[in-house]
């Protein structure tokens, strides 16, 4: 999904995202001054509420933007109220509590709930690109060797990465366990923790393990700039079925038989790679084919 499938549906269905607020769309896209508010909405009790909408990690930019919003705003109608709310598909809780603290409401909106309201008000998202269709409708290969590749949220924005286009299909990930056994040919899964926990990508991996430098399109997504200096041992990606859409997620997993030990259920702070049977590759194709 896309930035912009969040802002649709959010102006397109309030109630479903803030339930008894009584929200009215003023204007989407506003243009104020040199900026433009994602979602500008008059609340039951007449007050402006600007909404700013942020796929994947909420980063620290989010909130000098939408305070400068707030400004704009505040100067072209000075005797209104104006409330202030945030929406991203993650949010680091140390910078919930500071935005929260300087009056900026938070609101996490997690790619399964998005979906669920998407189902259920039968909102089509936008497509990928052409030049991405081919890895969404490819088969799944086949392999010896199967990892997990685990993406930390507070540290790499993974769901930005997997939409940028100019990423595409190549990506590089971090090899620390594992590191005489991962090779070229295997398959890859990243595996995307926290409170969205589940399978985003499956992808094969093109490289054994060598010293690189990610490219500047993918170093960008480390939340941390220490994370974006130097070379690491990596192996590259293709990624052969793009999930952000419709990832399979960690309660489905759990609760599909065969896949209970799962070695990242059972041991999720054990690192980045993660070995997968061949019986647990099977079952896990098996639902992704559906």
């Amino acid at each position: 999904m896309l930035e912009k499938d969040i802002e649709n549906l959010i102006a397109q269905h309030p109630d479903e995202f803030f339930p008894n607020s009584g929200f009215k769309l003023i204007g989407q896209q506003v243009k104020l001054d040199r900026c433009f508010a994602d979602l500008v909405f008059e609340d039951k009790y007449k007050r402006i509420i600007i909404v700013e909408v942020k796929r994947g990690i909420l980063s620290r930019d989010a909130s000098g933007q939408v305070m400068e919003y707030y400004g704009l705003l505040k100067r072209q109608s000075p005797n209104a109220i104006v409330e202030l709310i945030l929406c991203a598909n993650i949010i680091p809780p140390e910078r919930k509590t500071f935005l929260e603290a300087v009056g900026i409401e938070c609101k996490e909106l997690g790619i399964n709930f998005i979906n669920q309201i998407a189902e259920k008000v039968c909102y089509e998202f936008t497509k990928f690109p052409k030049s991405q269709k081919q890895k969404i409708d490819s088969s799944l290969p086949i392999a010896d060797n199967i990892w997990i590749f685990q993406a930390n949220p507070q540290r790499y924005d993974i769901m930005n990465a997997l939409a940028d286009e100019e990423i595409g299909s190549d990506m590089h990930w971090g090899v620390n366990q594992y590191k005489s056994h991962i090779a070229k040919g295997n398959i890859g899964m990243i595996w995307l923790s926290g409170s969205e926990a589940g399978i985003y990508a499956i992808a094969e991996i093109v490289t054994d393990p060598q010293v690189m430098e990610e490219p500047d399109n993918e170093r960008k997504y480390w939340t941390d700039s220490a994370d974006r200096e130097g070379e690491r041992l990596c192996v590259k990606m293709k990624i052969i079925k793009n999930m952000l859409n419709k990832p399979l997620t960690k309660e489905t997993i759990r609760n599909t038989d065969g896949l209970k030990k799962l070695s990242i259920l059972r041991q999720p702070w054990a690192g980045t790679n993660f070995m997968v049977t061949i019986d647990e590759w099977n079952i896990i194709k098996e639902l992704i084919e559906k």
